[in-house]
This record gives structure tokens, sequence and C-alpha cells, in this order.
């Protein structure tokens, strides 16, 4: 008898559930509520109003075995990139970067660009700075050639580096197989300490918080020649200290060849930095360091998937000759996919420090999804 009634009393909650439920339970239509909405919020309310996001992403795990010191293991990246075009004119873009492990998480970029015409762009937010094409267009690793950054790109230009500003940018019309591209800028600027390394005046999100009075203002003028050679120039300047008296300007040019299986790759940064001659006294007055660098690469495709590559990069720090040096980085890649790459470089490294010996063989796996 008792099992008589459990049996009615499923029959029963059944039929109250498929009076409640639509006819395809896995396929239930969804009214839009063109006012306020009860379920979901922001994001619910946006996927109703645009017509897609992008999702894309690039991860890169790295085994390093030093001529002295520690051999690691070091989940480099996992980045996130999140893009729409909300119109034809109207695009968006950010990159989350979630670095080492999460030991660092950070927002690398975040824009929105209008678009009056090929050779009109308004961009604002936290954008790339045009300061030469590695840190604007190449320096995710997998799309860069070797396991580690030239120094420049490093210490003189500094890659992944973002201000906050607006930007213009455009590229003009084509005169043979020649197209004139360019960018002009004002951001807030970098910011830190009297004669501090470029690298570490990064992250100056907000002047109010962090920063000086004063914007930083630059510009880039490059020609796209074919397919194939990139050549441009860029420029920066501004103060970088929180009393607003000592700049920061740099100098930059780029060459960039993909061909066939030949690809040639260089940069050069020039950058004067004015410092404190004694930063607890002022007023005894200031000076000029001088610091540059550069790196040439050169690539050879030996089977489809196979390349080889040799590069060659220096830098020189006035005001800091202990962190001189130059390096030769002898590699080879291998091509999983078009946007997968396991890399093998040795480096030879040469300063004029403490550490002469500091030879390293190191290992990547890059790849973008």
């Amino acid at each position: 008898m008792k099992r008589k009634n459990y049996l009615t009393s499923l029959v029963l909650l059944t039929f109250c559930l498929g009076s409640m439920a639509q006819d395809d339970p896995f396929n239930a239509t969804i009214e839009e509520d063109k006012k306020k909405t009860t379920t979901g919020g922001f994001g619910a309310d946006l996927a109703k109003r645009v017509s897609f996001v992008n999702f894309n992403g690039y991860i890169t795990n790295e085994y390093f075995v030093p001529q002295e010191g520690i051999k690691t293991f070091d989940n480099h990246y996992f980045n996130i990139f999140i893009s729409s075009q909300l119109t034809d004119k109207i695009f968006i873009e950010g990159q989350l970067e979630y670095e080492h492990g999460g030991d660092d998480i950070d927002i690398r970029y975040a824009y929105a660009d209008y678009k009056f015409s090929d050779a009109f762009v308004i961009r604002s937010g936290k954008f790339l700075v045009p300061a030469g094409q590695f840190n604007e267009y190449l320096y995710p690793e997998y799309l860069t050639k070797t396991v580690n950054r030239a120094y420049v790109n490093r210490e003189i230009s500094p890659s992944a580096w973002g201000e906050v500003g607006v930007q213009v940018r455009g590229r003009l019309g084509s005169e043979g197989n020649m197209t004139p591209f360019y960018t002009a800028y004002v951001v807030n600027g970098l910011s830190g300490d009297s004669g501090a390394g470029i690298r570490s005046l990064r992250g100056n999100s907000r002047d109010s918080k962090t920063g000086n009075d004063n914007k930083g203002v630059g510009a880039s003028f490059g020609v796209d020649v074919g397919d194939d050679i990139t050549i441009s120039t860029n420029y920066y300047s501004g103060k970088y200290t929180l009393d607003d008296e000592l700049g920061l300007t740099i100098l930059g040019a780029s060459l960039y060849m993909d061909k066939e299986k030949f690809s040639v790759w260089g940069e050069f940064h020039a950058a004067t930095q004015e410092a404190y001659n004694d930063p607890t006294d002022v007023s005894l007055g200031s000076l000029d360091l001088k610091k540059n660098g550069f790196y040439l690469q050169g690539g050879y495709m030996l089977t489809e998937k196979l390349e080889s590559i040799l590069r060659y990069d220096a830098i020189t720090l006035d005001g800091s000759p202990d962190d001189d040096r130059s390096r030769i980085t002898l590699g080879a890649n291998y091509y999983l996919a078009e946007t997968a790459v396991f890399k093998i470089n040795y480096e030879l490294v040469s300063d004029d420090g403490s550490d002469p010996d500091d030879n390293v063989l190191g290992f990547q796996l890059s790849v973008g999804f």
C-alpha cells in the first residue's frame, strides 16, 4: 500500500513539474526584459545589447638552467585578452595579466577605440605606448622568437609599457607599396625617484595618486613596405619625479622584416634622464644620465616548423656602469601550430659588473589561444 502511495505521489509531482516547464526544458525561450531585470545584472543586460565579446589569451611556461644559481620552472604568464566590436566604429580591448603563477596580477591595458576613418582613430584608456614596434605589436611570447626579451626592451623602452591617457593614430593612404602610419598621445607618464631605473617608473595610473602634475607626450611615425617590412621612429618626453622637476626623454627606431624563410628584427632606443647630483640636497643641481641600448636579431626557417635564431643585444646605463652588459643568444624554435612554439635558447652574457659568469640555458613553451 505504501509503495502505491509513493508511486501516485511521484506521478502527481511529475505532472505538476511538467505543467510548469517548457515543452523542451533544454531549449527554454527567454523573454527579454526591456526595462529592468530581476535576474542577472549589468553583464546580462549588456549581453542583450552587444553582438559579441571575444576571449583569447596566451600561456607561457619556462625552465631556466643558469651557469651559476638555482634551476627553476616558471609559469611566467597566463594572460587573457577580452575584445569586442560594438559598432563598425567602436572597438574595445583589454588584457588581464596573471604572472609568475599568480604572484603578479595586473591590467596590462584596457582601452576603447573610436574610428572616424583608417587615417584617424581616437584611443582612450590604458594603452601600450607606441615606443617601438616590439612594445606595441610583438612582445607576447607566442610572437617573439627568443625566450628572454632584449635588454633594451626591459631597461630603456620597457615592455610591456602601458600608460593611461588619450591617443590619435591612423594609417595614411598608400603610395605604391608603401603605407605610412602615425600615432600621437598624451598620458599620465612615468613616475618615481631621481635617477631610478626606467623600468621601475611604470605603473602611474593616476597622477593624483602616485605621480606629478605634468603629462608625458609622445609620437611615432613609420611605414610598412609591402607586407614584409616595417620601419618606424618614436619619441617620448615627460617629467617623472613627484616634484615636477626632472624629465625623461626617449628616442627610438625599429626595423622589422619577415619574408619567406628569413626574418630580421632590430631596435635602438636612447634615453636622456635628468637626475639630482645629490637627492638629499636638490640645491646642488642636476645632471643628465645617458642610457641606450639596441638589439639585432636574425632568423632562418630550416624546415617548415624548425627555425634557427641568432641575436646580439647590449645596453649602456650612465650612472650605473655595473649594469652595462651585452649578450649573444643562440636559439631554435619548433612551431607546434601557428600560435604555439617551443623554444630553446643559450645566452652568453658579458657584463662589466660583478657577475660575468651568468650564462643561461632556457626552455619555453608559449601558446596563444
